[in-house]
């Protein structure tokens, strides 16, 4: 069964999910010459950047870097080893999983339907794009997938907007974790990304950035945002503007700066297919709308 994708909401004030553009790092972006960059020292000092101060357990685990233009190549890298299985996604997912299901995977299902079985393949975003908290169920999810060998991917993409600061990733199921800078920074544009792999295969990903075919010019961008400001900034900027925005409005905080959670039955019209309705602040913070 796949989810019916959902309505546009980019058009209403709290829709989407908009990366805030804060004027000193929009700031700082403009004064970044243009030039291009060095990829492999962008992801070594990127992946050690996107988990300072974070207690991610078993990252050492995953020795093989590669730059990905955004999350969204990674993605696509790891589906097509996988085409021949059942997408196992959540409720609320990303839209962009649940359209690859319903135009490439032979079949899929949400997860907590049915039970997780062999031929099975999940992705998940961690924090859960739905609701920008741990996604539900997580780490007995991952149990089944060891038990039954399952193959996951993890997005990781709002991981540094977030105050998740504890993960276990030692769960040998997971392949492949892939991150992406377009949150914390006003860069979606630019599509700055890392993939992160258990074990080695010479993919066409691999294949890119063996030979610097990749946009050198945002890995220089991206190299240089890092560099100025550290993981946690957006979130320590934010939170309190965050928290002043969900008392305001009646819901709940989650554990992602630019978001907040409203119950069924309260802001309707931003219900993505999940258990709640997210609303996400970013536009509406930086005034790129004003109603």
């Amino acid at each position: 069964m796949n989810q019916k994708v959902m309505p546009p909401l980019r058009g209403k004030p709290y829709g989407g999910a908009w990366s805030i553009h804060d004027q000193e790092s929009t700031n700082f972006l403009n004064s970044i010459t243009v030039e291009k960059g060095n990829r492999s020292a962008f992801v070594q000092d990127y992946r050690d950047w996107f988990s300072n101060n974070k207690y991610f357990k078993g990252l050492d685990s995953y020795k093989h870097v590669d730059f990905s233009a955004g999350t969204t190549e990674a993605f696509g890298q790891f589906y097509f080893r996988h085409l021949d299985k059942r997408l196992r996604l959540l409720k609320g997912e990303y839209f962009y999983h649940w359209l690859m299901a319903r135009n490439y995977f032979a079949s899929s299902a949400e997860l907590g339907t049915e039970p997780l079985s062999k031929g099975d393949v999940v992705v998940m975003s961690c924090p859960f794009s739905g609701t920008g908290n741990l996604p539900p169920n997580f780490y007995d999810t991952l149990s089944q997938c060891e038990k039954l060998e399952i193959p996951v991917m993890l997005d990781l993409a709002y991981i540094n907007i977030s105050c998740i600061n504890d993960l276990d990733l030692n769960f040998k199921c997971i392949q492949e974790i892939t991150t992406s800078l377009s949150k914390v920074f006003p860069v979606e544009n630019y599509r700055i990304g890392m993939r992160l792999r258990r074990d080695f295969y010479d993919d066409n990903l691999f294949a890119y950035n063996e030979n610097d075919y990749v946009n050198l010019y945002s890995v220089n961008i991206g190299h240089k945002l890092i560099k100025k400001f550290n993981n946690n900034w957006l979130y320590d900027k934010y939170e309190t503007m965050q928290i002043q925005t969900c008392d305001s409005l009646g819901i709940e905080k989650s554990d992602c700066v630019m978001f907040g959670i409203a119950e069924k039955g309260s802001f309707d019209e931003y219900h993505r297919g999940g258990e709640y309705n997210r609303l996400c602040f970013s536009r509406k913070w930086d005034g790129r709308i004003d109603e």
